[in-house]
């Protein structure tokens, strides 16, 4: 069946109304997280708040956009941030990082703190389903921990999306997470069973969890006076103002002489020269000055 003119039309414009309303909610996004989703990404937002809507039984974009406008509070804005947020990890992801942590800028720390029972704060900011904490977690246990007995490890990790935090907080894990892993550390610190690889409560319990958006200056407050960032593969979802605002926060919440440790890929080139720039054994890490 052909369509008419005036059909043509009305299609037209109301694939136009819906793309200006999901400019609309991506901007609202932006505004309350930092996360951007450029032309490229456009598709995927859409597909994901299509499956947001039909499950709130919503009709339009528009409904949606207006119930977050008139909810600016409410349990959904954590909803949406768990849908757009892309959660992919597993243990010792970057094995060399974790190196250059145990044998130089831990030890570092630990040197230049005044106290002989000092306490080393470690933030893993954007952790996901809790990988990248606990092989942090392992990595002190297994390297650091006898030699510096009067020294406290206390590991912070947080994400914006609430339901990978609860898986975190659990501590199952699939084939897929603990790939990586050598046996003797995956028989030391899992238990396993049919239902997959359970990370050992001695290493659950030097991590403690929180639900921190790195774009709010109060949430992300609640790391303070932190030794070590690992903010790793989470910029590359901001755009240079969001990126500029939050390495902003970070460095104020670091310790002096701090360090922020990002992703392989990612760099603070353009985004600010607070930091120097230190190089390690195939790593690269920045330091607070």
């Amino acid at each position: 069946m052909l369509l008419n003119y005036d059909t043509i039309l009305l299609i037209y414009k109301v694939a136009t109304l819906e793309n200006d309303i999901l400019l609309k909610i991506r901007d609202l996004i932006y505004h309350n997280s930092g996360i951007y989703f450029n032309e490229n990404k456009f598709h995927l937002l859409e597909t994901r708040l299509k499956k947001r809507l039909e499950k709130l039984e919503f009709q339009s974009f528009e409904q949606y956009y207006d119930f977050l406008q008139a909810n600016k509070h409410s349990k959904e804005w954590k909803e949406l941030f768990d849908i757009i947020t892309i959660n992919e990890s597993f243990f010792f992801r970057a094995p060399e990082q974790l190196e250059v942590l145990q044998k130089y800028i831990i030890p570092e720390i630990i040197q230049n703190k005044k106290d002989n029972d000092a306490t080393v704060r470690i933030w893993s900011a954007g952790c996901s389903t809790g990988e990248e904490p606990y092989s942090i977690a392992i990595t002190i246990d297994e390297y650091l921990k006898s030699h510096y007995d009067k020294v406290k490890f206390q590991i912070l990790a947080s994400d914006i999306n609430t339901t990978t935090l609860k898986k975190a907080k659990r501590g199952l894990y699939n084939n897929y997470a603990v790939k990586n892993l050598p046996i003797e550390i995956l028989s030391k610190y899992f238990t396993i069973s049919d239902n997959g690889y359970m990370i050992n409560d001695n290493i659950k319990n030097m991590v403690r969890f929180a639900n921190i958006n790195l774009f709010d200056e109060n949430q992300v407050k609640i790391a303070h006076n932190v030794d070590i960032i690992f903010c790793e593969n989470v910029l590359i979802y901001f755009d240079i103002p969001s990126k500029e605002k939050t390495v902003a926060l970070l460095y104020d919440i670091l310790s002096p002489n701090g360090y922020l440790i990002l992703g392989y890929s990612e760099s603070l080139h353009g985004i600010s020269k607070d930091f120097s720039l230190i190089h390690f054994p195939k790593v690269i890490v920045y330091k607070k000055t």
